[in-house]
């Protein structure tokens, strides 16, 4: 059976708070045209699209995936996959995956 996957990039642990010292005001992000944030974020959605699509064929898993989402602006690759497929990429560090919740509407 076939479920449908969603895969985020595990969330890094916030940067622990420093104790006894002023924190210094940071300083203003630089001014960058849509076009260029476009790129990053088209950048990081591809990196992170590889990385899954390594980790599912460094596993061996290639045959279990039926389809899996191109790369976009977000980090972020769906699946239609087997459960084999969700539970290895929960176990991986790098990843937090889930099923995507399916709703049956009726009219």
């Amino acid at each position: 059976m076939f479920i449908e996957i969603i895969v985020l990039p595990r969330e890094e642990q916030p940067p622990k708070r420093r104790t006894g010292k002023a924190s210094k005001a940071s300083p203003a992000p630089e001014a960058r045209s849509r076009a260029e944030l476009a790129s990053e974020w088209r950048d990081e959605g591809k990196a992170f699209h590889d990385a899954v699509l390594e980790f599912i064929k460094a596993h061996h898993l290639l045959g279990a995936v039926k389809w899996m989402s191109e790369p976009g602006l977000l980090p972020q690759v769906t699946l239609i996959a087997s459960e084999r497929v969700l539970e290895k990429l929960q176990a991986e560090p790098r990843f937090a995956a889930g099923r995507s919740l399916t709703m049956n509407l009726q009219s």
